[in-house]
């Protein structure tokens, strides 16, 4: 009798520490899964994120602009639907950031333009302006001089940019010699640029 009970006990005490044993893998299991829950999930591609965009409608046109990348060269596309026509795309890589768009007709042609403002990063803020015209089946772009000489002396960015009558109106300051770049002394300078038909903004005013 004694042996039988002392089996017994020993068949009972191995089937707790089996359920004891199995309790505590499920549990383990469990807390597995919980973790890999609450695992973070993957960053967005910085170079895929969208750091701008902007829908504009002119002239039976439909534009879409937007810029891609975080950092300071990113890429700017251009989308165009036209009626009965297949969409256009413009795919362009700039330096800084968008900050603004705007739909016009400088050379009243009836064919809309689309013009973008850059601003390069950093503390000079350089302005750049990416211009296109387009028409039913064609685009081409419009080109900008550079700077002359004598403008280029004191100059040292911080550009505004703005349409006024059919005119592309560029501003900013003048810096003296001994000026920090925070602070210009030297007044402004304003440059108004008209478009020709073959697309080339020319200099028709400096102030």
């Amino acid at each position: 009798m004694k042996s039988l009970n002392l089996y017994l006990l020993t068949i009972t005490a191995a089937f707790v520490l089996s359920c004891g044993t199995e309790s505590g893998k499920e549990e383990a299991a469990s807390e597995e899964v919980a973790a890999e829950e609450v695992l973070p999930s993957e960053p967005e591609n910085p170079v895929d994120a969208i750091s701008y965009q902007q829908e504009l409608k002119a002239g039976g046109m439909q534009f879409d602009v937007s810029t891609t990348g975080l950092g300071s060269m990113r890429t700017l596309t251009v989308l165009v639907a036209r009626e009965d026509q297949q969409p256009t795309r413009i795919d362009e890589p700039i330096e800084g950031t968008v900050m603004n768009t705007t739909v016009t007709d400088l050379n009243q042609n009836k064919k809309p333009e689309l013009l973008v403002f850059v601003n390069s990063g950093g503390t000079g803020s350089y302005g750049t302006v990416y211009g296109y015209e387009f028409e039913r089946e064609y685009w081409g772009q419009l080109k900008m001089p550079e700077l002359s000489p004598e403008l280029q002396k004191d100059y040292m960015g911080h550009d505004k940019y703005e349409v006024v009558n059919n005119r592309l109106i560029r501003t900013f300051p003048i810096y003296l010699d001994t000026d920090p770049n925070c602070c210009p002394t030297g007044g402004q300078h304003t440059i108004v640029y008209k478009l020709d038909d073959a697309l080339n903004l020319q200099v028709e005013k400096v102030d």
